[in-house]
């Protein structure tokens, strides 16, 4: 019996998944893709897991693709990459096989002073080569990297703010208690600076700051930090020395609890991304 395929529009095509590279240990690196042939480029990409042990990202981007991807939900072209460490991710390690955090390896400010170990220099990673030639291939205009846990969301850049503004106003009034909208910008004001260069070599910098296409744009750029206690009843503007160790706790004892306390509005902020237009 042979079944004929069923007819759907440009916007409802299936995802299909591009070999990316490979990691140091020989783990595949791959991400999700869904465009219309028309628009093969130039989309939204969502990324986790560039941190082997925020484990927390990589479910969420993984529960997106299953919830929103090959179903006719998004409108515009999407790229999913759940896992962007994948040996840190099996070691349940922060850093890759060498033992270099993959957001402190991009070109943009690298320094091998950093408190986070660099690596031996600008792109020394294969997981992040990986990355940046996908990005400079696909060319995004948006970026969402989401990790844990300093709830805000945070735009690199001032072509970034309008797109950060409308993740902030994805949210209802509830949802946004435990985040904060942070924008940065070099050379502005003092406390800005300092977060700036105490994350030298992120692939936020370099996203926001570093890199322009051949037509002279630059992609918007989203770091979207998870929070460390959903319950918050507000975004404290310190965070608590403990904050990590409590979200540790908290995902040990009860990581779905934690999944769905926070699942609803990072992707309402997710769709918004993948849909803004500005």
């Amino acid at each position: 019996m042979t079944i004929a395929p069923p007819r759907v529009s440009p916007w409802e095509c299936a995802p299909c998944w591009q070999h990316l590279g490979t990691s140091i240990e020989g783990r595949e690196i791959h991400v999700r893709i869904e465009a219309p042939e028309r628009e093969s480029h130039g989309g939204t990409l969502i990324i986790g897991g560039l941190h082997g042990d925020e484990r927390g990202t990589i479910r969420l981007v993984e529960d997106f693709c299953v919830r929103f991807m090959g179903n006719g939900k998004l409108r515009r072209p999407v790229a999913a990459l759940a896992i962007a460490n994948p040996d840190g991710y099996h070691h349940r390690s922060r850093y890759n096989a060498h033992g270099v955090d993959l957001n402190r390896n991009c070109e943009h400010t690298w320094s091998p002073e950093s408190t986070e170990p660099s690596g031996p220099g600008p792109w020394s990673e294969p997981e992040i080569r990986a990355l940046r030639d996908f990005i400079l291939h696909w060319q995004p205009r948006a970026i969402v990297s989401l990790h844990w846990a300093l709830a805000e969301i945070d735009a690199d850049g001032a072509q970034s703010r309008p797109l950060a503004q409308a993740m902030w106003e994805a949210m209802n009034e509830q949802e946004r208690k435990p985040y904060r909208l942070r924008v940065s910008e070099q050379g502005l004001e003092p406390h800005l600076a300092q977060t700036y260069a105490a994350c030298p070599g992120s692939l936020g910098q370099w996203c926001g700051y570093g890199l322009r296409y051949a037509d002279g744009s630059q992609p918007m750029m989203v770091t979207l930090e998870l929070p460390y206690d959903p319950d918050a009843e507000a975004r404290p503007d310190d965070l608590p020395e403990d904050h990590l160790a409590t979200l540790d706790e908290l995902w040990r004892r009860d990581c779905a609890g934690y999944l769905r306390a926070v699942e609803p509005a990072v992707h309402k902020m997710l769709l918004a991304a993948c849909h803004f237009e500005g």
